[in-house]
């Protein structure tokens, strides 16, 4: 690279994070100093994201969050552990994905605003899931999947479609789940929307609306995170991690590998009627049929929105088996 194209690229990269710097809510200086060098340090990276964010939609997103073209470069976006190489591989696979598989209105839609993907009216509540740019602790993922009770946001789940051999998969891409919480102070509802859903929580509804997705896409995995790679993993909050993570995919059967990822293909398996417990099975069969038609909802909305090409057939496979 000759010293003009450095210097060019240079100041792609300076000049938008000096606009961000201004923004003093937005970043610590030291946080910037961080991003400035790693963005000097891998200049190819941020030339193609900088091509990347030519397209009219990508561009305004980035005008509305600043930090959005950079997110790459922080720490733990994503996970903890990745190179800023695979960092900006994630980010680029990600937003090419989207602009292969939908038209721009429906990408300016979900990224400068909100889509509703599914909604249930039982008992006198309205339960919706929604899908939206991750806003709120960013580089926490690309895309935030939320789950709202009348009108009000009580858990999300964010993921972002990642070449597969970032999680060491050997599928061309994965989604990968690297952020699930309740929102604070939402105990109660969480517990009555559970209840009044068939006893099926916000986190697995959530999961059988990212299948959906998934399978709407013609993506084959899912990925997720162990509570140590994840972003704001403590020691001081480890119990908490491990619950939110690693307890909820490992009482899903979902394997971890050696690396720190849970992978698994999409669908999901379910465990056979054979091994639940007698007197569970007429319920148990109850909650798949409600997560059923929650993944069948969120997956025939998305193939929808998709341009003409990319569309697949439908119904698309259910994730449990035949009973």
């Amino acid at each position: 690279m000759d010293t003009v194209e450095v210097t060019a690229t240079g100041n792609t990269l300076l000049g938008p994070i000096a606009a961000l710097a201004r923004q003093r809510k937005t970043w610590s200086p030291q946080l910037l100093a961080g991003v400035v060098w790693r963005g000097l340090g891998n200049l190819g990276a941020h030339r193609r994201v900088v091509r990347l964010l030519k397209s009219p939609v990508l561009a305004e997103t980035a005008r509305n969050t600043p930090r959005f073209a950079f997110k790459y470069l922080t720490h733990d976006y994503l996970a903890r552990g990745l190179s800023t190489e695979q960092r900006a591989g994630c980010f680029l696979h990600h937003y090419r994905r989207l602009q292969a598989t939908f038209p721009e209105s429906f990408l300016r839609q979900v990224l400068l605003r909100n889509i509703q993907l599914h909604a249930i009216e039982l008992d006198d509540h309205r339960f919706a899931v929604t899908l939206c740019l991750s806003r709120d602790y960013d580089k926490e993922g690309e895309m935030s999947l939320n789950f709202s009770m009348d009108g009000g946001e009580i858990f999300l789940m964010t993921f972002t479609i990642v070449p597969g051999e970032v999680v060491h998969s050997e599928a061309r891409e994965v989604l990968l789940i690297s952020r699930v919480q309740g929102m604070k102070g939402v105990y109660r509802q969480v517990h009555q929307s559970t209840k009044i859903l068939y006893e099926v929580a916000p986190d697995a509804i959530l999961l059988a609306a990212l299948q959906g997705i998934a399978l709407a896409c013609g993506i084959g995995e899912v990925a997720a995170v162990t509570a140590a790679r994840q972003s704001s993993y403590t020691q001081e909050s480890a119990d908490e991690f491990c619950q939110a993570y690693d307890r909820f995919f490992q009482g899903l059967d979902i394997p971890q590998s050696a690396d720190g990822f849970f992978r698994t293909p999409v669908p999901i398996d379910a465990k056979p009627l054979t091994q639940i417990k007698r007197g569970h099975k007429i319920r148990t069969k109850i909650k798949r049929a409600f997560k059923q038609s929650v993944q069948q909802a969120c997956a025939e909305f998305i193939a929808a929105q998709m341009l003409p090409g990319n569309r697949p057939a439908l119904p698309l496979e259910s994730p449990f088996p035949a009973e």
